[in-house]
């Protein structure tokens, strides 16, 4: 029996759903935790409190040295806990994608707070579009957050500037902004026939471009939906530069594996090069100053996180 349909009655809901013409496919929820119990909790009391009619939340442990565990087992006994050695986000969403009962597998973090009616609307998207494969949504601050902080600010303008995930739905291949394992599903078939995520890339960045890499390749479909994720993650400096580096290190993983070779030194400089030149540009050009500061740190640490990842992979 899934959380959603002890908590709010599998028959009644089931039946409203049928009468609205629309098929109840079950959903498996897979979290991979790390050391975040305390946001962990906040997600869960957001997951177990679904309103689709069909569900299991399955959380997978990565090796946690808090009272993760314990956290789970107390206040989420409804939850499928798994616990694992610490082998990075990867390899815990391929245990939870083997664990599930589900038809689509619907991925979010440990920092993160679904609304609601976030599978219903998922749901509701693979509906009134069966061609695709997976449907996902985007990724913001909350509204008190991002009126005082630059950084959550930084975030929304990429999310809906660079990655293009705005107010309208979109279906397309790797071009689509849905995609990002904080708020996003696939049909469990697919995930098992292109081998789910590659474990190669041990870190929090890069697996879920990959594997979305690898999907629409094969011609299939997204469609990203306006459905936001709330991210309840600290937004300072130094989270953003650790979240920065680790994502340079992610995009060097990702183009050794893709194109033959990671960046070179050499290519890595001139990305800096061109980073700060943009930088000017934007400031000559009247672009928000505090936006345009904070992109060229986070282009900066990302050059640092590639450096770092080929100087790793020569040893």
């Amino acid at each position: 029996m899934g959380v959603g349909i002890h908590a709010h009655g599998a028959s009644d809901l089931k039946d409203n759903y049928r009468v609205r013409g629309m098929d109840v496919v079950r959903f498996s929820v897979v979290v991979p935790t790390f050391n975040r119990s305390d946001t962990l909790r906040q997600t869960l009391a957001a997951l177990v409190g679904q309103d689709y009619p069909d569900y299991e939340v399955i959380v997978v442990d990565d090796g946690s040295t808090d009272d993760t565990g314990e956290m789970v087992r107390q206040a989420f006994p409804g939850v499928h806990y798994l616990h694992q050695s610490n082998r990075g986000p990867a390899a815990a969403r391929n245990a939870g994608i083997h664990a599930a009962s589900g038809e689509i597998i619907a991925f979010t973090d440990d920092d993160c707070l679904p609304p609601y009616n976030w599978l219903t609307r998922l749901a509701d998207g693979y509906a009134r579009h069966p061609e695709v494969v997976g449907v996902g949504g985007y990724l913001e601050a909350p509204a008190e957050v991002l009126q005082h902080n630059i950084l959550a600010r930084y975030e929304r303008y990429m999310t809906r500037e660079h990655y293009g995930a705005r107010d309208e739905e979109v279906v397309g291949g790797f071009e689509c902004p849905a995609g990002g394992t904080c708020n996003m599903s696939y049909w469990r078939s697919v995930l098992i026939e292109v081998g789910g995520f590659d474990e190669g890339f041990r870190y929090a960045a890069g697996e879920d471009t990959d594997l979305k890499w690898r999907i629409c390749r094969t011609g299939a479909q997204l469609l990203y939906m306006p459905i936001k994720v709330t991210h309840l993650q600290p937004y300072t400096f130094g989270s953003f530069r650790r979240q920065q580096i680790i994502r340079g290190r992610g995009a060097a993983h990702f183009e050794r594996k893709h194109f033959g070779h990671a960046p070179s030194v050499a290519r890595i400089v001139l990305r800096l090069a061109k980073r700060t030149v943009r930088f000017a540009g934007q400031v000559m050009g009247g672009h928000n100053y505090k936006l345009a500061c904070v992109q060229l740190a986070a282009g900066w640490f990302d050059c640092w996180g590639q450096f770092l990842e080929i100087m790793c992979g020569r040893k």
